[in-house]
């Protein structure tokens, strides 16, 4: 087989190839980094950290709504995927060096929310659905387990007004269950 053929074959793979994975709603698995960053809470303004500013395997991850606390744990490192359409989070304490995942792998209502060593397991990994009003998107998502997307990261009960805890509840997009990423205390534009 002459080379121009040869060459001429191999590019028309190569494109069918790409309009394929285009067509599927697929997209590539590269992963883009979000470093230092703050997650906050729609609902009551507070800033995804640790309780105790613990940065030990397990430790219990609250927000704070108190200005006057200011731990190192409300610092995190995301790095973002899209798989079939769906935008992907993992998220890791830059303190504590550790991703944020259900406490138990069932990851059903109740479940508490934690820190522990990172694994790459979809257990660590978060599906996120974005609020949308009048068809457009608001920047502000519901973080549901990529293991059970019938449920997704919630206030739980707030404590001495200052932090509250997290759990999963049901996933729809109440207030308590949105949260936006942006720069770790850097006021939003």
């Amino acid at each position: 087989m002459p080379a121009l053929v040869r060459t001429a074959l191999l590019s028309t793979g190569a494109a069918a190839s790409a309009l394929a994975l285009a067509l599927s709603g697929a997209a590539p698995a590269a992963a883009l980094p979000y470093p230092d960053r703050d997650l906050v809470n729609k609902s009551d303004g507070g800033r995804l950290a640790l309780y105790a500013d613990s940065t030990a395997e397990g430790a219990t991850a609250i927000t704070l709504r108190d200005p006057v606390y200011r731990y190192r744990t409300e610092a995190w490192h995301g790095e973002r995927t899209v798989v079939n359409g769906t935008v992907h989070f993992t998220l890791r304490n830059k303190a504590a060096d550790k991703c944020l995942q259900p406490a138990t792998a069932e990851a059903a209502r109740k479940t508490r929310i934690v820190v522990r060593s990172c694994d790459g397991s979809r257990l660590q990994s978060w599906a996120l659905h974005p609020e949308r009003v009048g068809g457009a998107d608001t920047g502000w998502w519901m973080w549901r387990p990529s293991v059970n997307k019938d449920v997704a990261m919630t206030l739980d009960r707030y404590n001495d007004g200052a932090w509250a805890t997290l759990h999963l509840d049901t996933a729809y997009p109440s207030n308590d269950r949105l949260w936006k990423l942006g720069g770790n205390d850097t006021p939003w534009q």
